[in-house]
């Protein structure tokens, strides 16, 4: 990437948009989950020539310590993609204030162990339930041929998955 890719808006927005997730995410999940960022490292950053480089963040994982939740996933490139689920659950956002807040919401989903996921054949359904109880479902397919197969039903019949909080429930 050259310098003046490393200064273009968008590259300087992804970078806002990651340096406002990560700080969250990390309070969010504290010590529940590993949080292991992909760094792209851009070269001579401050475009007077030296060699120094400078890292920017463009993807982070989110590998819960309970194995039963969701580990997920936040990639600031063309959109802010927040992808959910193991097929389905890929959400593209742009980089606005609304949509980080969007992102925050989702993600807030997936540590309260609100996801339910439905898998049928090379598909499936995510369903983020929010806070304020309102909740919002993308589907997704493994290949081309499968979004051809029609399968009458599968929300119903396929598997379902409820993942579980990561922290667990406090008992009073």
């Amino acid at each position: 990437m050259s310098v003046a890719d490393e200064s273009s808006p968008d590259f300087l927005e992804q970078t806002a948009a990651m340096q406002e997730l990560l700080p969250y995410l990390r309070a969010l999940v504290g010590d529940t989950a590993e949080i292991t960022p992909e760094n792209y490292w851009a070269s001579d950053p401050d475009g007077q020539g030296s060699n120094d480089e400078a890292p920017s963040i463009r993807t982070v994982y989110v590998q819960p310590h309970n194995v039963a939740a969701l580990t997920f996933e936040i990639i600031c490139e063309q959109w802010i993609v927040v992808d959910l689920g193991q097929i389905g659950g890929r959400w593209e956002l742009g980089y606005e204030d609304d949509d980080i807040a969007h992102a925050k919401r989702l993600v807030e989903a997936a540590v309260a162990g609100r996801v339910i996921e439905t898998f049928a054949l090379g598909r499936s359904r995510v369903t983020a339930t929010f806070s304020d109880g309102t909740s919002e479902t993308e589907t997704g397919y493994e290949g081309c041929l499968t979004s051809l197969v029609v399968l009458p039903g599968w929300t119903r019949w396929g598997r379902t998955i409820q993942y579980e909080p990561y922290r667990a429930a406090t008992q009073n």
